[in-house]
């Protein structure tokens, strides 16, 4: 039972098995969770996060353990671009723009591994690596959408 549930959590809802782009599907999967939080003052939504982003390191160990995946960055791990899209999505109004372009810069920061996401990609071979190099397409994002949003 525990077992299905980490497999559910991990590939997001199971949209990170579908056989074609399972990283774009599973940033698809952030876009209802992103409204869900607009409710929610930021403090929430960070804390949501951090919640969130403890229990998936969690789940990756103990899917390693019971080697539930085939690697350790499976393409059907997809947790990992659902934190990294919602990470720098809680700070922008809930426009379609921002939306829009939101996810266009984290696919293409997470999928072209940019210096450094590209070093922890390559050298951090476990669950924390796992979820930080979308942390670090994030914070490329974020950057990114706030110069497009408010600066040109």
């Amino acid at each position: 039972m525990i077992n299905k549930f980490i497999d559910f959590l991990l590939t997001g809802l199971y949209f990170g098995k579908i056989k074609y782009m399972p990283g774009t599907f599973g940033t698809l999967v952030a876009i209802p969770i992103y409204y869900y939080l607009l409710t929610n003052n930021l403090f929430l939504n960070i804390a949501f996060l951090l919640v969130i982003f403890y229990i998936s390191i969690i789940s990756l160990n103990y899917s390693y353990t019971k080697f539930m995946f085939k690697e350790v960055d499976d393409k059907s791990i997809v947790i990992d671009e659902i934190i990294g899209y919602l990470s720098f999505m809680i700070f922008f109004d809930a426009t379609i723009q921002n939306i829009l372009i939101g996810f266009v810069l984290f696919r293409f920061f997470d999928i072209f591994k940019p210096f450094p996401i590209n070093l922890v990609d390559k050298n951090m071979k476990n669950s924390f690596g796992v979820m930080f190099d979308d942390i670090l397409a994030a914070l490329y994002s974020g950057i990114s959408l706030y110069f497009i949003s408010y600066v040109i």
